[in-house]
């Protein structure tokens, strides 16, 4: 189980480190180079390209549009959104009105003219590309003031008609997906000034946070699970290696997704966690450049430089530029941060239905002296109380680095106005380095000793992918068709010298006073380990039976091979699947904006490896099936938006047995609910809030396990948060938001220990202005108001100290 093996994919990749020496950029690998040359050279070519090579543009572009028929705000702000055009309409006039489907490739005047049409309503187009909505003339006589209506995934009336990633399912709005899906976009990413996955999900009531902002990585649990290391990461749908990856840069991406339950279907082998999904900057039709820079407590500092646009005669080529570096201290005692990144994302239009991009992400962080994992708690002790959070838990020298490049490549062709299709290949590289001790809390003072691992690893993937999607009839019923084929090759480099020691002693209420030593990686070499190869081919139809009813039904067929190798390049294991995965919804849409389901989905993923200290060492196991079936409602209305869903995943239980033995034996079940909602209680005032009851046990023949509550998995959480636009002072908003996390079991045992509830309150205000002509926006939010101290689930037996009360500014300027 993902909850169970956060500890032990950390001990099998847990020597890793150096002194500090200066590597080579071994994440640059030849097809990266290559592939990084490509988009230059597609840069080069748009611009040096002589117009009248250039297919004619007409004088208003048309736009690929997919809005479904709803209220009218919600599908005029998403046309504006999809034209990046400012809207500007009184939400009076807007109150109560439909709007119809609008599909196809459209210019904007057209598909205004769709959307309006009936409604008593015209739009102007101005020339500073803003659309303004009023009365016919006929009934103008005594306009209202006219308001902006924001875009923004803080406006409630946005949420569930934004698009979200599905996988095999093709792209399609929250609203029409019969599956749980979370969004966080840019607007809260800047917002709420987050930096880590767990800051984007935590006012989502099934997301509990398992790890800290500085450390190896900011892990999650999904409806309390873990998601997959080596399959639960993507970025734009594709795969990326995931140790240590929900801590790539949010500054470079729109939005985060996040795909609740199983997966197998839209995605293939993975655990039931869920997908996580980061949406890279695309590039903007109008000239962006933004700068901010921030402060965070310990004496952090960043600067961003966010840049778009559009070059060339004929406007064909398209860019997105981001760079961040940040560098200082940590709320840690002598701890430290250094983080840069560098993304660029570009398209290039080789006809008005055909569209070739390159993009390319590089990463590289470095963490000194942070808490990089939890402290172990020795079996019969009860929970200590938490540490500050703030103690010098590593010993001196302790860190961990990692190193990622993604770099992407894909031809986009619109074959018609209801078919397209999309080839798309992917190199991703994360290189891990790290040197860092493991806590064990050893009697109920607190006294602890301190084992130092170090090594370096690397994960790299690559992966090709096509895709066909379309619309067609047959009599009476519609077909929403996704056809794709995928090619997906993982391999993992392992440390021929992985080193570890016993460094001394210490208790954890105290700074600790230790030192890595000697353990250095300087000079270490790696071997493939392991490598993955999974071929799928994948089909799904989402049938219409009338304007209420639809149907999806799709199947995935994955040819799954993995094997071992030793350090000398002997293939040690053989391990092949070829199952297939199927996935069923049943949607009613009783009302605009309102849709219901039912669906069932399998998964499978690849069973563990008997550890080296287990009675049955190197042995593989079979792959873990788990089924889920869940029913949900999504609502969306003029000024509120609700989700609710029932939930049943089972899963096969694998874990060591009382005999030392790895085994599958019985299961695991996680039912429960899952509401989350937003409100406009007035137009100053939004809140939202969330609540998950989770029932998770084994279903087991062993009486050591048989009803116990699963590890990890709070019984319980719910989240509330509002943002108040202050009326006296124009741009001026403030936000907060509560976060309770219930009572969870920290290990399997008789009886099992209990980790306490705990709640956490955020506060933060953000003001906007014009200065010298320029949009410039001052943020501050502080994270934990109250300094609560408390620990969180970090693996079976291992805790981690929550965050302590932390400040972080912004300014951004829009030029």
């Amino acid at each position: 189980m993902r909850h169970q093996s956060l500890r032990s994919t950390a001990t099998t990749h847990r020597a890793r480190g150096t002194t500090g020496a200066t590597r080579p950029l071994r994440a640059l690998s030849t097809t990266a180079h290559v592939l990084m040359a490509g988009s230059l050279l597609l840069a080069g070519v748009a611009l040096v390209m002589p117009a009248s090579a250039a297919t004619p543009v007409a004088a208003e572009q048309s736009l690929p549009l997919s809005i479904p028929a709803g209220p009218l705000d919600q599908s005029l702000n998403r046309l504006a959104a999809s034209a990046r055009r400012l809207l500007v309409v009184d939400p009076a006039l807007l109150r109560g009105r439909q709007a119809p489907a609008v599909e196809g490739n459209l210019p904007v005047s057209r598909a205004l003219e769709q959307l309006l049409s009936g409604s008593g309503l015209v739009a102007d187009q101005r020339d500073d590309g803003s659309i303004h909505v009023r009365k016919l003339p006929a009934q103008s006589s005594n306009l209202p003031a006219l308001t902006v209506v924001a875009t923004s995934a803080a406006d409630p009336g946005a949420g569930l008609q934004r698009p979200a990633s599905s996988g095999a399912l093709g792209s399609r709005s929250l609203l029409e997906t019969p599956f749980s899906i979370t969004v966080v976009d840019k607007d809260d990413i800047q917002e709420r000034q987050v930096t880590t996955v767990e800051q984007a999900f935590r006012y989502d009531p099934s997301v509990t946070s398992a790890s800290g902002e500085y450390g190896r990585g900011s892990s999650l649990l999904v409806r309390g699970l873990g998601i997959d290391d080596t399959n639960g990461f993507k970025m734009d749908g594709l795969a990326l290696p995931g140790w240590g990856n929900d801590l790539l840069p949010m500054e470079v991406f729109e939005r985060v997704e996040l795909l609740k339950g199983l997966s197998g279907f839209m995605y293939g082998f993975g655990s039931p966690g869920g997908i996580m999904n980061y949406v890279l900057k695309r590039p903007t039709d109008e000239n962006l450049f933004a700068v901010d820079v921030g402060y965070k407590t310990g004496s952090l500092f960043s600067k961003h430089i966010d840049m778009g646009g559009r070059a060339g005669d004929d406007q064909r080529l398209g860019y997105r530029i981001n760079l961040v570096q940040e560098q200082g201290g940590t709320y840690f005692k002598g701890g430290s941060l250094d983080r840069t990144v560098a993304s660029l994302a570009t398209d290039l239009k080789l006809s008005p239905d055909l569209k070739l991009s390159f993009d390319t992400v590089y990463a590289r962080r470095k963490s000194n002296g942070n808490a990089f994992w939890g402290m172990s708690l020795a079996s019969g002790l009860d929970l200590p109380t938490a540490i500050d959070p703030r103690t010098r838990q590593q010993p001196e020298g302790a860190y961990f680095s990692n190193e990622n490049i993604v770099v992407s490549t894909g031809l986009e062709w619109q074959l018609n106005p209801d078919w397209k299709s999309s080839f798309n290949y992917r190199y991703a590289r994360e290189d891990v380095d790290y040197v860092y001790g493991d806590i064990s809390i050893n009697d109920a003072l607190g006294n602890s000793s301190t084992q130092v691992y170090g090594g370096i690893y690397s994960f790299q993937y690559q992966q090709l992918q096509a895709m066909l999607e379309g619309k067609l009839k047959t009599g009476a019923i519609g077909h929403q068709l996704v056809f794709g084929a995928s090619r997906q090759q993982y391999e993992v480099l392992s440390d021929r010298a992985s080193t570890s020691t016993a460094v001394g002693s210490g208790n954890i209420y105290r700074d600790s006073l230790l030192s890595v030593g000697g353990i250095s990686n300087a000079g270490h070499s790696q071997y493939r380990g392991s490598e993955i190869v999974q071929n799928a081919l994948f089909a799904s139809d989402t049938l219409s039976l009338g304007e209420q009813w639809s149907l999806i039904g799709g199947l995935r067929y994955t040819r799954f091979d993995q094997r071992g190798y030793n350090r000398v390049g002997v293939q040690t294991t053989t391990y092949q699947r070829s199952p297939v995965t199927p996935t069923v919804a049943l949607m009613f849409k009783p009302l605009a904006g309102l849709t219901t389901y039912v669906s069932y989905v399998e998964a499978l993923e690849r069973g563990g490896t008997a550890g080296d200290t287990t009675a049955n060492a190197g042995e593989v196991m079979p792959p873990l099936k788990s089924k889920q079936i869940e029913a949900g409602v999504k609502v969306e209305q003029a000024n509120w938006s609700a989700t609710a869903a029932v939930f049943r995943m089972q899963r096969a239980a694998e874990y060591v047995n009382a005999a030392n033995t790895l085994v599958q034996d019985g299961e695991t079940r996680y039912q429960g609910l899952d509401l989350s909602g937003r409100y406009a209680l007035t137009p100053a005032l939004n809140l939202e809030g969330g609540l998950m009851w989770l029932d998770a046990k084994y279903q087991s023949d062993s009486a050591d396990l048989a009803g116990k509550q699963v590890v990890g998995a709070p019984r319980m959480q719910a989240t509330a948060g509002g943002r108040y636009r202050i009326a006296g002072v124009a741009g001026l908003s403030v936000n907060g938001g509560l976060r309770h996390v219930g009572r969870s079991k920290l290990d399997t045992g008789a009886p099992q220990r209990e980790l306490s509830a705990y709640t956490v309150m955020d506060v933060g205000a953000v003001y906007r202005t014009r200065l010298s002509g320029k949009d410039v926006t001052f943020n501050a939010q502080v994270q934990n108001l109250a300094d609560r101290r408390y620990w969180v689930y970090n693996g079976d037996s291992y805790i981690f100290a929550g965050a302590p009360r932390t400040l972080s500014l912004n300014a951004r300027v829009e030029f």
